[in-house]
């Protein structure tokens, strides 16, 4: 296999960001998606990052994550095109929102940023979890049980993990069979 030329690398990159943008223009406003990242390369079995991703324009969203810094843990929300991120593994929809209800679901997403490092064995994970019980009860999320989310969002990781890893292009979005539409 020979190397590419510059040319082609440039070619390559722009068809990489074509599929990007013709993806999240093609995504439902409003959407609401758990997003994975890898953690490592290779990649091992059950093991991501977590985040939420809304969608709110034809070319980018909201991400509502916290992460680790050395002896702690802090919100990162803000504007994102969550397809282009670093190690990006899959979306996942769990919900399609109602636009009365995004401010509602912005301060449950905010809920917990200034104590964050209170919630026990915090990890990111564990916060999207406890975050998405708050979604449950607000009326924005419904599935049978949060364990199968879970498993059907590792199943999902899994799955997608080794492209993710060689950063095939566009990343996949699913929509989650375990989440109740209405």
């Amino acid at each position: 296999m020979s190397t590419p030329t510059l040319t082609e690398a440039k070619e390559r990159a722009a068809a990489i960001r074509k599929q990007q943008s013709d993806l999240l223009a093609s995504l439902p406003l409003y959407a609401l998606y758990i997003g994975l990242w890898i953690r490592s390369d290779p990649p091992r079995p059950n093991d991501f990052h977590w985040g939420f991703y809304l969608h709110t324009s034809t070319t980018s969203g909201i991400k509502y994550h916290v992460s680790s810094l050395t002896g702690g843990w802090i919100p990162e929300h803000g504007p994102n095109s969550v397809l282009k991120s670093n190690f990006f593994c899959v979306l996942i929809q769990i919900a399609s929102v109602p636009e009365t209800s995004l401010a509602q679901l912005d301060l449950i997403m905010r809920l917990h940023d200034g104590d964050v490092n209170g919630i026990p064995g915090v990890t990111c994970r564990v916060w999207l979890m406890m975050i998405l019980e708050k979604l449950v009860q607000s009326g924005i999320v419904r599935y049978g049980t949060l364990q199968a989310l879970e498993d059907e969002c590792m199943d999902f990781g899994n799955e997608h993990s080794a492209s993710a890893a060689v950063n095939d292009q566009p990343r996949p979005v699913v929509k989650s069979g375990v989440c109740l539409w209405n």
